[in-house]
Parts: structure tokens; C-alpha cells; sequence
């Protein structure tokens, strides 16, 4: 019997803009979905809820912003934050991977595309997020999955 594919949907985030990436298992996919805009926790909930509703994961991967020297900070602690709360709405298997260097790379992946300008500014998130499950599928990096 052949497993099918799993969806596991990426995010990189952030207290105003949350980047969202979407991959499948088979060939280990991951691509941009969209930025989440929000001013209230709620906003950003509902934004969320509408995607799990509509691609159906079977994990979410969320990116763990440590400092250049592996240390944790305030938005690393956020992100755990952020994880736990996705497993305890959700029932979802949460894993959180280093995302050191992300948002760089997904400032060169949009400028190499020739998507470098401000018009564009808010679809880095979702290249950053899409980065984050790239190297999850990659298996580098992972720390753990929360508590």
C-alpha cells in the first residue's frame, strides 16, 4: 500500500505579519501561500482557521527565530508561543525549526525573481515560511515539537 501525500503548511511568525507556505510530502514540495495581516490575535486566529479549514494539514511547521549565535530571544519565545497554541486549537503534530537566515534568503530568492521591490514586500513572509518547510522537509534543523 502507498502512503499518500501529507499537506503540512509552514508559518513564519510574526506579531503583525505571518508568513503561510504550503508543501506536500510527495517530492517534498514548499511554496508561499500568503501573509497574514493582523492587528488582533483574533484576526490573525480566524485567518488561520480559514486555511486549515481549507488545505486540510496533517502537521504544521513553524519557525523558531534564534539569534545568529543559537541563543533564544523575545520573538523566539513568541514563536514557542505561537506553536503551542496551533497544537492546543488544533490537534496538529507542531514542529519548530531553526529559521535562522530565512527572511535573508527570502529577500535574495524575491530579488533573483525579480520581485525585490516594495510593491512586494509582504510576500518575503510567505517566501520566509515557505524557506522554513523546505528545510523541514530537508530534515536539518529541527528542534523539536512543543510541549
Amino acid at each position: 500500500m502507498v502512503d499518500s501525500p501529507q499537506v503540512v503548511m509552514a508559518f513564519d511568525y510574526g506579531v503583525m505579519h505571518t508568513g503561510v507556505a504550503l508543501g506536500h510530502s510527495y517530492g517534498n514540495e514548499a511554496r508561499g501561500l500568503t501573509t497574514i495581516h493582523s492587528t488582533t490575535r483574533e484576526e490573525r486566529w480566524q485567518a488561520i482557521t480559514a486555511l486549515l479549514e481549507t488545505w486540510a494539514p496533517s502537521a504544521l511547521v513553524v519557525g523558531l527565530p534564534l539569534t545568529q549565535d543559537g541563543e533564544e530571544q523575545l520573538a523566539t519565545r513568541q514563536a514557542r508561543r505561537f506553536a503551542q497554541s496551533l497544537k492546543r486549537r488544533y490537534s496538529l503534530p507542531v514542529h519548530l525549526v531553526d529559521e535562522r537566515y530565512s527572511s535573508v534568503m527570502a529577500q535574495q530568492n524575491m530579488k533573483e525573481a525579480g520581485r525585490g521591490s516594495r510593491l512586494h514586500v509582504h510576500e518575503e513572509h510567505a517566501e520566509a515560511a515557505a524557506i522554513i518547510l523546505q528545510t523541514f522537509w530537508n530534515g536539518i534543523d529541527e528542534i523539536s515539537a512543543p510541549a
